[in-house]
Parts: C-alpha cells; structure tokens; sequence
C-alpha cells in the first residue's frame, strides 16, 4: 500500500473504518444510523471554489440486523463505472473476506479479518490479486469495544502507521498519532455527528480546522453533510436512504 497523505489516512481509518470492526453493536449503528435500512447510496462532491463535483459515489447494502452485506463504488478517476466489493462470513456471522472487484469484474485485491472470542477484529491483512500479502493491521479495544488502538504494518512488518484513540460516552474525542506526534481532537452536535475536527501538531499549534454542518431526515439520519475548510466549503456528502418496511 503506498504511502498517502495522512491527514486523508486519519479520516478514512478512523472514521469510515472504524464501523465494522466489533460486533457489540450493528453496523449501523456504529455509524450512529438509525432505523432498518437496506442500503444507502453516499455521493461524496468536492466543492472549493463554488465546484460541484463528483468524486464517487458508494452504495452499501445492510440485512434487516443492520450488517453490511457488501458496497458497490464509483469514482471519477473512472468515469463513475461501479466495482463491487463482497464480503464472506463465517458462520458465526463474522466478516472474514473482503472481495474487491475491478470493472472487469475480477478480484483487484482482498482483505481477510481475524477476530477476539468477543466478537471484535483484532487482524486484517491486505492481498494482492495474486495473493501476495501488501499490509496489515491490528486492533485494540476498551470494555465497550470502541478501538482504541490501530497499528498498521508493511508485509515485512515495518509499522507505517500507529493510531491511539480516546473515547467519551461512546463517542471518538481523540486520535494521537505517535509516530509523528500528530493529534485530532473531534467535537460533536446533540445527534452524535461530528462538527468539527481539529489537527495539532507535535507542539501543540493548530494545524488544521474543518467545521460540519449536517442535514437531517425525519429519522434523524444526516442527508447531507457540508465540510468547512478555513471558513469556505471544501467537501459535501449527500446521502439517500432505503428503509425496510
């Protein structure tokens, strides 16, 4: 896996993959949704400088517990044609492959996931199409199976990434990242979402600030959510849902 801005690898791992990943509570309801919802189709648009574009569009899929069955992404890079992601379980119900598709329908790459006697994922490992091993990561959790810790690997076991998080009341405060010394800190509304993100540097000086301002449905699930940079919208997520009778 190359490396990649880290500020970009903090909100993807934390939270996008943080749900998933303990099965104390659904999916779902680690990504603080409510309601049973069958899929959710999440356009993401990059919007600075009064741009509207779309950058990809994902739509999960979830069973009637709130588990996600597998997604479906587009991005522009391709010209918004959909890959398939796939997830194996065991019998248990634990996600133990993730299948990721390219457009002509073959395996690009696969992630396996290894798990606690509570439930929880404590391994995953990233493949190749051919089965090499690319990276991995392990996991710590608290008492109420938040994670607490990530560190991420190279196959030859060199860490690239280290990940330490502080929770309140359920919810994620804190990443420090060791390695560098880098902190976010996150604040959040009365629905639980996060307002705003605040990155540190190894001297304490504030290096970064977005703000969030959310939209609501009538089940209280955001349908559009608007990232500030610097006071100027940077970022728009829009999303539609599709509810269970």
């Amino acid at each position: 896996m190359k490396k990649t801005n880290k500020l970009l690898i903090t909100l993807i791992l934390v939270l996008f993959y943080n749900t998933s990943l303990s099965q104390c509570k659904s999916d779902l309801e680690q990504q603080n949704i409510k309601g049973k919802v069958k899929t959710i189709k999440e356009t993401g648009l990059y919007s600075e400088g009064g741009a509207n574009e779309i950058n990809h569009i994902k739509t999960t899929k979830y069973d009637k517990r709130g588990k996600e069955l597998g997604y479906s992404f587009a991005s522009k890079y391709d010209d918004l044609k959909p890959t398939e992601t796939i997830f194996e379980f065991d019998k248990e119900g634990n996600k133990i492959k993730e299948n990721r598709y390219d457009l002509s329908g073959k395996i690009e790459n696969y992630l396996n996931y290894e798990y606690d006697s509570l439930g929880n994922v404590i391994k995953s490992s990233y493949f190749t199409s051919s089965g090499s091993l690319d990276s991995y990561t392990t996991y710590k959790y608290n008492l109420t199976c938040d994670r607490i810790e990530s560190k991420h690997y190279y196959s030859d076991s060199s860490i690239w990434l280290w990940y330490k998080s502080t929770y309140k009341k359920g919810g994620l405060i804190e990443v420090f990242s060791p390695l560098d010394s880098i902190t976010v800190k996150y604040t959040y509304d009365n629905q639980n979402n996060y307002i705003k993100y605040i990155e540190y540097d190894k001297l304490g000086e504030e290096k970064e600030v977005r703000t969030y301002i959310y939209e609501y449905d009538d089940k209280s699930n955001w349908i559009k959510k608007t990232e500030f940079q610097n006071g100027e919208i940077y970022w728009v997520d829009e999303r539609q849902y599709d509810y269970y009778d």
